[in-house]
């Protein structure tokens, strides 16, 4: 159908259906490029027009968004959406900035501002509405890269509100950065009062050998775990570490090498010898990168029976309490887990180099830490084993009363 005959108009956008035969059933948002002479097309994945309609305004708006503004009319939710397209998705945790960006258009959709807010109507108040909004319980349905994601949620910790804040903020400074935007309103963050404690949980080394035990049938799950143990690095650090790219025969780069640098330092490190076999296997037969492994965390956490507290950061901060805890100087613990000023990063990172005997009192001791958890894993394993219980569920059990 032409242009005049749809049952849609938006500005120079309407819906359509193809006429070259591809998705016959299912409506396409249609303009006429001069450049190329022709209509142009993009799905909005639905069959029936109502639920197209909202996707092509959703659309329209995100067009308009990207041309320059005043704050008084630039509208909000549109600006998330480019955000997302043009760096999120290619972001380190696309997944955690969706998540964060969703949460807002849900909430906005049920706050006095609604969905047409603009970026001037933004500030103290509105992050303290959502900051309660998210901490209680709350629900929303939101459509978003095609998808519904519905979300029931009995409140989040204020960690989490933080970085739905910290999301919101990016999303912004990118506008501003992409000149649609003049400057960008101040938006305060969680109070302390409402944030978390810091995590003080530890580990003993019977619980780090039950989870590398535990995780030996998941190869790419065990390679992690193994790493955080030998080198105390960060867990998004051991997530995205390649060997191929950071083991340098003696010593190990921790940082990822398409990370940009910023305050959080991963640094040189002394690669100890029980963990070069498994990097030469880990080259030899490398793994896909996996950005999320919460459920397998969650599950592992709760068949062991460890406590909720525990992370995978908790492997970090056990390795590093065993290395105060055996003698090790507290310069070199803090240099060790990259707690160093970010400009000296480059400088230890030549001095390692050249230096045989850097962090020698932490390789000793992290070689220890690497002996005891293995030892720890085999008798774990001489006793337990995992098995699927009822419903299918993971489960452990000894292997004396499964032999009986």
């Amino acid at each position: 159908m032409s242009r005049d005959t749809s049952p849609y108009i938006v500005g120079d956008y309407w819906l359509d259906k193809r006429r070259d035969g591809k998705a016959p059933d299912i409506w396409q948002i249609a303009h006429y490029d001069p450049g190329a002479r022709s209509i142009l097309y993009k799905s909005t994945r639905h069959k029936t027009l109502e639920p197209a309609k909202k996707v092509i305004h959703a659309f329209v708006e995100v067009e308009r968004a990207r041309k320059p503004g005043d704050i008084d009319d630039v509208k909000l939710i549109p600006q998330l959406l480019l955000y997302y397209e043009e760096h999120g998705k290619e972001a380190r945790s696309p997944h955690t900035i969706a998540c964060s960006l969703r949460c807002w258009i849900g909430f906005l959709q049920q706050d006095e501002l609604g969905s047409d807010v603009t970026v001037r109507q933004l500030g103290p108040p509105v992050t303290e509405r959502f900051r309660k909004w998210r901490m209680g319980s709350h629900s929303y349905t939101t459509l978003w890269q095609g998808k519904r994601y519905e979300v029931n949620s009995k409140g989040v910790a204020g960690e989490s509100v933080k970085r739905n804040i910290e999301g919101l903020k990016a999303a912004l400074n990118h506008a501003a950065n992409e000149t649609r935007i003049a400057y960008v309103p101040r938006l305060p963050n969680v109070k302390q009062q409402h944030r978390s404690h810091p995590r003080d949980t530890r580990l003993s080394l019977a619980q780090l050998g039950a989870i590398v035990a535990f995780t030996r049938p998941a190869t790419g799950m065990n390679r992690w775990v193994l790493l955080m143990i030998a080198s105390a690095c960060r867990p998004n650090a051991a997530l995205a570490f390649d060997p191929a790219l950071q083991h340098h025969e003696t010593l190990i780069d921790l940082h990822p090498p398409e990370w940009r640098r910023t305050k959080k330092v991963n640094p040189w490190i002394p690669c100890i010898e029980p963990l070069k076999p498994e990097l030469e296997e880990w080259r030899a037969a490398p793994l896909p990168q996996v950005g999320s492994r919460r459920s397998a965390w969650r599950t592992m956490r709760a068949v062991l029976g460890l406590p909720r507290a525990c992370i995978p950061k908790t492997v970090r901060h056990t390795v590093a309490t065993e290395l105060r805890r055996r003698g090790v100087p507290g310069a070199d613990v803090s240099g060790l887990l990259g707690h160093i000023d970010p400009a000296m990063h480059k400088t230890s990172g030549i001095y390692a180099k050249y230096d045989p005997t850097y962090l020698a009192k932490a390789k000793q001791a992290l070689t220890e830490i690497w002996n005891e958890v293995m030892a720890e894993a085999d008798r774990w394993d001489s006793a337990y084993e995992r098995v699927r219980g009822p419903h299918g569920r993971q489960i452990v059990a000894e292997r004396m009363r499964l032999a009986a």
